[in-house]
């Protein structure tokens, strides 16, 4: 069970990690719980019953008690060195006071949605349970592949053909249903969805990948690739 606090006196910024998180999970084989603080002194009263989270998104500017004096009572009450601090603030001045609190991430508002999957990414990797897998049945068999193998999903009708760097295989299904991790995959047409880690360039209308291949960016898709791409390029610097 992955456990997961959100602790931020803005509602709307629980709720949006919240779905997030959801939406991350929603592609994994892995059971999650997600539990919400509007204060510190909340939060810590629940770490005092000893109970213990993955990864915590900790809002810094928190009344009466901070999110650095939780993440100090976290670090040197309970000597906790295991769960993963993701700080949150509208402020980027905060280096030298979250330097001891060691925390994984320092997250900006507005929260970008492709930052709040790395977070969780590092924190399976660290941990060592890292479940990236596709699970599909294919010929009443049970299969699994690593996200990281997969070039692009394609569709031709009921079927959905998984294109991988060692071959192909496919299930049935719609495409348009699959959770992948929105981290790596961009839908560009309602019959294409791709790695990014395998394109070779973005063009206006179609991209190209790695094994030399042209796939179509359809009108309704473009914005939405330029959109993403953006963001990519920016996490990427």
């Amino acid at each position: 069970m992955f456990k997961v606090a959100i602790c931020d006196d803005n509602k709307t910024i629980c709720i949006e990690i919240k779905k997030v998180v959801e939406e991350f999970f929603a592609a994994q084989n892995l059971k999650y719980e997600i539990d919400i603080f509007f204060t510190g002194e909340d939060l810590i009263k629940v770490l005092k019953e000893q109970e213990k989270y993955d990864l915590i998104f900790l809002d810094i500017e928190l009344d009466v008690i901070n999110g650095i004096m939780v993440g100090h009572y976290i670090r040197e009450e309970l000597l906790d060195d295991y769960t993963q601090i993701a700080f949150i603030s509208a402020k980027t001045s905060y280096a030298l006071e979250l330097f001891q609190i060691r925390p994984i991430h320092f997250l900006v508002k507005p929260i970008a949605k492709v930052q709040v999957f790395r977070i969780i990414e590092k924190t399976l990797e660290l941990q060592g349970r890292q479940t990236n897998f596709l699970c599909y049945k294919s010929e009443r068999a049970e299969k699994r592949v690593p996200y990281k193998d997969i070039l692009y999903f394609s569709s031709e009708g009921k079927k959905i053909i998984i294109h991988m760097k060692y071959g192909e295989d496919y299930f049935y299904g719609k495409l348009c249903e699959i959770t992948v991790p929105a981290v790596d995959f961009i839908c560009i047409h309602k019959s294409f969805i791709i790695n990014r880690h395998y394109v070779v360039q973005f063009k206006f209308d179609k991209v190209l990948l790695t094994n030399s291949q042209e796939l179509p960016i359809s009108r309704t898709y473009r914005k939405e690739v330029r959109k993403q791409l953006s963001l990519w390029q920016r996490e990427d610097l």
